[in-house]
C-alpha cells in the first residue's frame, strides 16, 4: 500500500506521520497491498467537517500507478476533530473505509461499517497509533 500525505494546513503537519501509520495499518489489516491513496490534512479554512472521502472512479486512467489500484482521496481535519471531541484514529479509519466502498446510508450499511471500524481499531491500536 502506498499512501501520499499532503499537509494543506501547516499547523497540523505533526499529524502526517500518524495518519500514514493509521492508514497503512488499516490497509494491512484489510489485506490491501497493491493500492494507492492520497490523504490531505486540512483545517477549517478548507472544510468545516471531520473527514471527506472520494473513492476513485472505476476505470479512471492513472498511468502513474501502473499495476496498483487507486483507492482515491481522503481529507481529514484535525482542528474540527479536536474541537468536536472526536478521535483522530477513528476518523482516519472511517474515511479509509469510505474509499473501500463502505457507507452509512442505511441501517444495515451503518452496522456493517461500524463493525469494521471497531475491528480495525482493535487490531491497530496496540501498535501505539491511538492517542
Amino acid at each position: 500500500m502506498e499512501v501520499e500525505i499532503a499537509v494543506l494546513d501547516a499547523r497540523y503537519a505533526d499529524h502526517a506521520s500518524r495518519l500514514k501509520d493509521i492508514l497503512m495499518a488499516a490497509a494491512a489489516h484489510m489485506g490491501i497491498t497493491a493500492a494507492h491513496a492520497e490523504a490531505y490534512i486540512v483545517g477549517n479554512a478548507f472544510m468545516e467537517k471531520n473527514v471527506l472521502a472520494y473513492p476513485a472512479p472505476k476505470g479512471f486512467p492513472r498511468p502513474d500507478l501502473s499495476g496498483v489500484r487507486d483507492l482515491g482521496e481522503l481529507y481529514i481535519n484535525p482542528q474540527y476533530i479536536a474541537t468536536h471531541g472526536e478521535d483522530f484514529a477513528f476518523m482516519a479509519v472511517h474515511a479509509f473505509l469510505h474509499l473501500l466502498g463502505y457507507d452509512h446510508h442505511g441501517k444495515h450499511d451503518t452496522v456493517k461499517m461500524e463493525a469494521k471500524e471497531q475491528e480495525i481499531l482493535a487490531a491497530i491500536l496496540p501498535k501505539a497509533i491511538h492517542e
